[in-house]
């Protein structure tokens, strides 16, 4: 049996009432893989960060497992003479730098 181990990297940004995630991952094979989540807080909810910071996380980390999930589907393509396109998130915001 081989173990591999693959470590996502995870940067939390707030701004206001903005939460900002960014995790990214390096495979094995040098294929950078990023996902990016957002979470904004309802002035009348009550503030408590770490929501803010698990919402936008896991809304990275599911971007992040599409992207991976499309990178190994395009990898398949041509061993199953399928075509498929790897669609990358449209986020409609950037990241601050």
């Amino acid at each position: 049996m081989t173990t591999k181990r693959w470590n996502i990297g995870i940067d939390i940004t707030e701004q206001d009432d903005e939460t900002y995630a960014c995790a990214r991952l390096t495979t094995a094979d040098g294929v950078d893989v990023t996902g990016a989540g957002h979470a904004h807080r309802s002035p009348d909810d009550r503030s408590i960060p770490e929501i803010g910071d698990e919402i936008a996380t896991a809304r990275a980390l599911a971007r992040l497992s599409h992207c991976l999930n499309q990178i190994a589907v395009k990898k398949m393509a041509p061993q199953q003479h399928v075509l498929q396109e790897v669609v990358e998130p449209n986020l409609p915001w950037e990241l601050p730098e």
